[in-house]
């Protein structure tokens, strides 16, 4: 009877440690590696931490459209990246004005036509903060892939925005995306 209750007794001891060492890991988000193949990838640091949009269901929170709109009044081609993270609620959005984007230059963000523009939003208390769409410091994008026939962009990022209302400023760094539009 004593043997028994000794093995009963080491039992529980092995179980709670098994199950004590049973925690799911919470991992954190890691940026996604730079590839040049249309992965359908989107990621950076904001303000040290990783951003990687999700939809809320698992999948990227990502939209892409690259468009060419013709050659006359109002044409050119348009960029629109749209990312959002949405349990976070936060989202970071690349877009041109009539720029048609070649594969190895940098452009700097600006709030001008032909140029590339960036911001970045969170929601806070019910309402979207904006960094970027009109204040930069600096920042700029630069294209590793552009394949027109193929359909891929792949490039590069970073950015230090102010907030709009306040001037608080947003650091975007080592952003990278490979898409497909």
């Amino acid at each position: 009877m004593k043997k028994i209750k000794i093995l009963i007794a080491w039992s529980l001891v092995v179980l709670l440690f098994t199950l004590s060492h049973c925690k799911k890991k919470t991992e954190e988000p890691q940026l996604p590696p730079e590839t040049t193949t249309g992965a359908m990838t989107f990621g950076c640091k904001v303000n040290g931490k990783v951003f990687v949009p999700q939809d809320g269901r698992g999948r990227p929170g990502l939209f892409v459209q690259y468009v060419n709109l013709g050659t006359g009044s109002g044409g050119g081609w348009y960029l629109n990246i749209s990312t959002y993270d949405y349990s976070a609620k936060k989202g970071i959005h690349i877009e041109t004005d009539s720029l048609l984007l070649a594969e190895g230059v940098t452009y700097n963000f600006k709030k001008e036509k032909g140029y590339p523009l960036i911001f970045y939003e969170e929601l806070v208390n019910g309402t979207t903060e904006i960094y970027g769409k009109q204040i930069y410091d600096t920042g700029s994008l630069y294209i590793t892939k552009h394949d027109q026939i193929n359909r891929v962009l792949s490039g590069t990022f970073f950015f230090t925005g102010k907030k709009i209302s306040d001037g608080q400023k947003v650091n975007v760094t080592d952003g990278r995306f490979d898409l497909r539009y």
